[in-house]
């Protein structure tokens, strides 16, 4: 496998860069290399990788800090009015603070997302198998940690499973008892 040819100034400045950025077509620009170049280093370099993962982070940080502030501290727009920019008595725009709402429950949607655990839901392979799947998929509600709507289509898969089982018990039943289905026809 060969090694891509990047020089350290060039890989600092492409780090540097995608942080600040948050933008890979950016960040190559200003660096002065090529997509195909980063991406194959990154392949081959586990450091670039992590690096190149700390700069991501690092730029979304600071997106997520910029809509913070603007959803809550909002953002002063100047007042219009039948189309006109309205002025005071000086001449000078009146401004006006606007907030984000959607901006706002995006933010909180997200940050209840990032602190959900992943459920583990036990293998089916019996009943009882699913009596732990509806069990764990309430006690995840109940901590918050999915919410109802994920918990209704968890529970149709557990539904599921039960009617397969059911359904190939009563199937079995009859060839497990030595009944076959000529016999039971009559």
């Amino acid at each position: 496998m060969r090694k891509s040819k990047l020089t350290q100034a060039c890989r600092s400045r492409f780090l540097e860069a995608l942080s600040e950025t948050g933008s890979v077509s950016n960040a190559v620009k200003i660096a002065g290399t090529s997509r195909t170049r980063v991406y194959e280093l990154r392949k081959n370099d586990v450091e670039f990788a992590w690096a190149w993962d700390d700069a991501e982070q690092r730029a979304f940080d600071r997106l997520r800090e910029e809509a913070t502030r603007r959803a809550v501290e909002g953002v002063a727009e100047p007042l219009v009015s039948a189309g006109k920019l309205v002025r005071d008595e000086h001449g000078q725009p009146i401004m006006v603070r606007r907030y984000s709402d959607r901006l706002l429950l995006s933010l909180l949607n997200s940050k209840r997302s990032s602190r959900r655990k992943k459920l583990e839901l036990p293998l089916l392979r019996s009943g009882e198998d699913a009596a732990d799947a509806v069990t764990a998929i309430f006690e995840a509600v109940a901590g918050g940690d999915i919410t109802t709507e994920e918990a209704v289509e968890l529970s149709r898969l557990v539904d599921v499973f039960l009617k397969t089982i059911e359904q190939s018990r009563s199937d079995s039943w009859p060839q497990f008892y030595g009944v076959t289905t000529a016999t039971r026809r009559r």
